[in-house]
């Protein structure tokens, strides 16, 4: 892989982060999807190496970085504060903070990334989202009953935490939720997010890292004219790679491509996760840098 680890000290706790490629190269944010972690963006990362200085980031709650504090939600506009206290790293940016960031996210680092160019346009140079166009929406009068939800969803009584005897099995439970992935791309991801745990009965095993908050229904989201907004800010070139088996409605790209002022949208073989497939990374690469070079 021929990354650096790191972890950075913020002030929610410790960021777990990769490092890729040449420090005297324009420098390049990767953002992975929900539940997944830096190593989905390994693949693609040695693809991109010799352009790019690329930060893989685990974003809170996921792979080696530690969960928000208690009490905390994880509203997407959390995951852009977090951003903006990395961005002000000496670790991250030396000695050139007046410098703009590219950013690269998937799915979920996507909308991450492309709500924090309409934030801050300031800070950004470019981005690129990988099969993501935003969150989903809920219109203004359907609040209260998205509040209701959440709240429901979060006083739930919880499942015991799943103790996996091997990580093979561990493997199994994961592609359950991405049966499209390969083993070789899924692996990684799997391994990354497994910590050392021991049993009631006193056997070892393995057991997810993620923080279960991650999967309560949110008690509030964007309405359409919201996320509007924030795309309308953004003023920088913008590159949407969407996979031909993704989950992007075309309502949405109909919708919603016409929101930014400077964007790309290309189509690419694969599924949901096609960047952590070898053969579709080289695809979605070759974009990417197609993409940098006008």
């Amino acid at each position: 892989m021929n990354s650096i680890e790191q972890k950075i000290d913020l002030s929610f706790g410790q960021l777990s982060v990769q490092f890729y490629g040449d420090k005297q190269k324009p420098m390049m944010i990767c953002l992975h999807g929900w539940l997944d972690n830096s190593a989905s963006l390994e693949c693609l990362a040695t693809l991109l190496k010799d352009d790019f200085y690329l930060l893989l980031v685990d974003l809170p709650g996921h792979g080696k970085s530690d969960p928000l504090p208690k009490g905390a939600e994880y509203y997407i506009w959390q995951y852009i504060e977090v951003l903006h206290e990395l961005f002000q790293h000496s670790d991250v940016i030396g000695d050139t903070p007046e410098i703009p960031l590219h950013l690269l996210g998937h799915s979920l680092g996507g909308i991450v990334a492309s709500l924090y160019a309409g934030t801050y346009p300031e800070r950004v140079a470019s981005v690129v989202m990988l099969d993501s166009l935003g969150p989903a929406a809920t219109p203004a009068d359907q609040t209260p009953s998205q509040l209701a939800k959440g709240i429901a969803d979060k006083q739930r009584e919880g499942s015991a935490l799943r103790l996996f005897p091997t990580v093979d099995e561990a493997l199994v439970a994961r592609k359950k939720s991405s049966p499209a992935m390969s083993d070789k791309a899924l692996l990684p991801i799997v391994m990354r997010n497994l910590c050392d745990r021991e049993g009631a009965d006193g056997k070892a095993g393995f057991s997810w890292r993620t923080d279960k908050r991650l999967r309560y229904v949110s008690k509030v989201r964007l309405t359409e004219e919201q996320i509007q907004a924030f795309y309308s800010a953004i003023t920088v070139p913008v590159l949407v790679v969407f996979a031909e088996q993704g989950i992007i409605p075309k309502a949405w790209q109909t919708q919603r491509l016409p929101y930014f002022s400077n964007i790309l949208a290309v189509t690419v073989l694969g599924h949901h996760h096609f960047h952590c497939e070898e053969n579709n990374a080289v695809d979605i690469a070759a974009v990417i840098k197609r993409f940098y070079e006008h």
